[in-house]
């Protein structure tokens, strides 16, 4: 019986001492800054970063959008912006509110390997508290195209919708490439969209923070 404790007490100061090092790597590279390419461009062209406090999404304009991006997506009539959220497949389907979080889907987004969904959202209108982030042509063009390539596609060569409700009447689900996990969460899928559309950002930041930080300074 000691001995099991001796190992129950190794195990768990082994998995503090991972939790605390995970988060300690987080913060630096959270405020560490990628080195963005100087371009001969001028930024004629915006978009958005949203957050809830715990999740990122990107809006872009609808005028901004590749035209076979947007007829993929079964855009909404006098729909302006349309935002784009990366993540769990399962996570995304049964937690429309974060008091229907339960421990195992929790667990098996962050540690087991699983299907993941982008989640679709159409705007008519801009909101005062999304972060504004101007733009050149090419920059857009590269996001747009990182955007698309997330994106699973049928035999036809369009996305593939998931049958099931979205949170309300203005939002969609489909079938994306990629692994949700600890090491690479909903926010990192944002900040590698903005490291390929040549946009200051962290150098890795599985939370909203760092992002956020970049985006404001």
């Amino acid at each position: 019986m000691k001995r099991f404790f001796i190992y129950l007490k190794r195990t768990v100061w082994t998995l503090i001492i991972l939790i605390l090092g995970y988060f300690i790597i987080a913060v630096i590279l959270s405020f560490l800054s990628t080195k963005t390419q100087k371009l001969d461009c001028v930024k004629t062209e915006s978009i958005f970063i949203s957050s809830n406090g715990i999740h990122l999404d990107i809006i872009v304009p609808v005028k901004n959008l590749k035209k076979n991006l947007v007829d993929n997506l079964q855009v909404h009539d006098n729909t302006k912006y349309i935002s784009f959220g990366w993540g769990d497949k399962e996570f995304y389907i049964n937690t429309p509110t974060w008091s229907d979080l339960n421990f195992s889907t929790a667990f098996k987004a962050l540690f087991l390997k699983s299907e993941t969904a982008m989640h679709i959202s159409f705007y008519r209108t801009a909101y005062v508290q999304w972060e504004k982030i101007d733009l050149c042509k090419i920059q857009l063009e590269n996001l747009n195209s990182f955007i698309e390539s997330t994106f699973k596609k049928n035999e036809d060569k369009k996305f593939i919708k998931i049958g099931v409700p979205g949170y309300s009447k203005n939002d969609y689900f489909f079938e994306a490439h990629g692994s949700f996990s600890f090491y690479r969460t909903c926010n990192v899928w944002v900040n590698e969209a903005l490291k390929k559309a040549n946009i200051k950002t962290s150098i890795w930041s599985p939370f909203v923070y760092g992002i956020l930080y970049h985006i404001e300074e």
